[in-house]
C-alpha cells in the first residue's frame, strides 16, 4: 500500500473515533475539562512531579514554581511548555493539585489533592462507563479481534516511531 494511501486511512480513522468518542468536544465526558487538562489530570494522579531547580523566594512563599514540572510534562505530553503552565496554574487554583514539600526536605512536588484525585477519578468512571457502552453490543469473538487489532496497531505504530 502506498505511504499516501496509508495516511488517508489514518487520518479517516482519527476523523471516526474522535467523533465518536466525542474527542472534539469544549469538554471531556460531560465533564469541566477539555481532552489536554484532562490528560494532564490522569498524568498527575499517575505519579506526582518533582520540580527541578530552586524556585525564587515569592514563588516559595505562594507556591508557584510550576515551571519546571510543566516543562518536563510538556515534552512528555508534546504541548508548549506556556500552555501547560497555565492548566497547572488553573489546577492549583481550583484546588486540584498542589506543591508539596519533598520527603526529607527535597525538591518541591506537584501532586494532586484530594480533590483533584476525586475529579479524576469521576472523569475516568466517566470515561469507563462511555466506553463500555459504546463496546457493549460486541460479542466475545468480536471483543477479542478488537483487542487484537488494538494491540497491533500500537505495536505496528510503536515500531514505526523508532
Amino acid at each position: 500500500m502506498p505511504h499516501e494511501a496509508l495516511v488517508d486511512e489514518i487520518r479517516r480513522f482519527n476523523r471516526f473515533y474522535t467523533g465518536l468518542v466525542g474527542l472534539l468536544d469544549e469538554t471531556l465526558m460531560q465533564s469541566p475539562y477539555t481532552l489536554i487538562e484532562a490528560r494532564v489530570l490522569f498524568e498527575l494522579g499517575r505519579r506526582p512531579r518533582t520540580a527541578g531547580g530552586r524556585a525564587g523566594f515569592l514563588a516559595r512563599m505562594f507556591d508557584l514554581d510550576l515551571a519546571p514540572v510543566a516543562s518536563e510534562l510538556a515534552s512528555e505530553l508534546r504541548l508548549a511548555p506556556a500552555y501547560l503552565l497555565r492548566v497547572l496554574r488553573k489546577f492549583t487554583a481550583m484546588g486540584l493539585a498542589e506543591m508539596r514539600g519533598g520527603p526529607e526536605g527535597g525538591l518541591p512536588v506537584l501532586s494532586l489533592t484530594s480533590r483533584g484525585e476525586a475529579a479524576l477519578a469521576d472523569l475516568e468512571a466517566a470515561t469507563d462507563r462511555d466506553l463500555a457502552r459504546l463496546i457493549a453490543k460486541l460479542g466475545g469473538e468480536e471483543a477479542l479481534a478488537l483487542s487484537d487489532a488494538l494491540s497491533r496497531v500500537s505495536r505496528l505504530l510503536e515500531t514505526a516511531r523508532r
